[in-house]
């Protein structure tokens, strides 16, 4: 089997159990939370962060050769768990390369950005709908 084939196979097992992964930790939490505040997201953002640095330090530091269990983990599980654990590591790494003035730069698109289009993805899905687009 073509090495490219076995990789994307490995990443989507580990992209499936990531997404039940996300799917199991968040909704108990926000059944004894509520669903004011997103504390699953927090939860699983803030897990995977602590794990794509952990998986992240054996792979670069350690000599860990297996690709493809870093490819299970990190593209897979935790990219699927949650892209935020890789958005805290590109910042980290940015940080560690002492660049601050690119991961702040980072951090404030990322947000800035990101809720700007959540916000356009919104008013477009009312447009699409027949409904008048307002600013909120």
């Amino acid at each position: 089997m073509p090495t490219a084939l076995v990789n994307a196979i490995v990443i989507g097992l580990g992209g499936a159990l990531g997404a039940l992964a996300r799917f199991a930790f968040t909704g108990p939490i926000l059944g004894k939370l509520g669903h004011r505040f997103p504390w699953g997201v927090l939860l699983v953002n803030l897990v995977g962060c602590f794990f794509i640095g952990l998986v992240m330090y054996m792979y670069l530091y350690r000599g860990e050769t297996d690709d493809r269990l870093r490819f299970f983990l990190v593209a897979g599980f935790l990219g699927s768990l949650t892209t935020f654990s890789t958005f805290g590591f590109d910042t980290f790494e940015l940080v560690r390369d002492g660049y601050p003035g690119l991961a702040i730069s980072n951090v404030l698109a990322n947000v800035f950005f990101g809720i700007g289009l959540a916000a356009l993805g919104w008013q477009v899905g009312r447009w699409v709908l027949g409904e008048v687009p307002t600013i909120v």
